[in-house]
C-alpha cells in the first residue's frame, strides 16, 4: 500500500516534468533559455531544500553541527555548479538567468547569501576537485564540507563528504536527463 502511494507520487512527479519539458521545447529559443532556467532554479531549491530537512530530520546526521541556512545555500550552490556543469558550454545564458533569480530570491537572507562572483569561484573550485574519469569525489566532498562548517572543531568528514557526494550524483543525474530532453535548448 505505501509502496504503490509511493510509485504514484513520484511517476506524477515524473509526468509533471516531462510535461513542463514538452512546453519547453515548443518555445522559441530565448524563452525556452528562460523557462529551463526558471524550471532549474526550482528543482535546484527543491534539491536542497530535501538535503537539509532530510539530513535534519536524522537523530545522528553529520549536519546536525552546522547552520541550516548556510547548509542550504552551501547545498544550492553545489546544484548551481551542477546545472553550470551540464548545460554552460553551450550557453552562459541559463546560469545567468539562474543567478538572477537567486539573487530575487535570497539577496536580503541574510549573512549565508552567496555573492555570484563567490558563486563562480566556488564552481571553479569544484569543477577542479571533482573526477569524472576516475569517480573519485572526496576532495570535492571535503572542499564542500569545509564551505559548510567553516574552521568549525571536529567534523566527520568522511560522513559529509558521503552525504554530499551522493546528493551531489544524484542531481547530476536530474539535470543530466533534463537535458537529454530538452535538447533544442542549450
Amino acid at each position: 500500500m505505501i509502496t504503490s502511494f509511493i510509485n504514484r507520487l513520484l511517476n506524477t512527479r515524473d509526468n509533471i516534468r516531462a510535461e513542463t519539458l514538452k512546453e519547453i521545447k515548443g518555445l522559441p529559443l530565448e524563452k525556452a533559455q528562460k523557462q529551463l532556467s526558471r524550471y532549474l532554479f526550482d528543482i535546484c531549491v527543491e534539491n536542497a531544500l530535501s538535503f537539509v530537512k532530510e539530513e535534519y530530520s536524522k537523530a545522528g546526521s553529520p549536519f546536525r553541527g552546522s547552520h541550516r541556512h548556510k547548509l542550504f545555500h552551501e547545498m544550492l550552490a553545489i546544484n548551481f555548479w551542477l546545472v553550470d556543469k551540464n548545460f554552460s558550454k553551450a550557453s552562459k545564458a541559463i546560469i545567468g538567468e539562474i543567478h538572477n533569480l537567486y539573487n530575487m530570491a535570497y539577496a536580503g537572507s541574510g549573512e549565508y547569501f552567496i555573492e555570484p562572483g563567490s558563486l563562480e569561484e566556488k564552481y571553479k573550485a569544484y569543477h577542479e576537485l571533482w573526477n569524472d574519469v576516475t569517480g573519485h569525489q572526496d576532495l570535492f566532498g571535503s572542499k564542500a564540507t569545509k564551505n559548510i562548517f567553516g574552521d568549525a572543531g571536529v567534523i566527520p568528514v568522511e560522513q559529509t563528504c558521503f552525504w554530499i557526494i551522493s546528493h551531489a550524483h544524484d542531481s547530476l543525474k536530474t539535470f543530466s536527463e533534463i537535458k537529454k530532453r530538452c535538447p533544442k535548448v542549450p
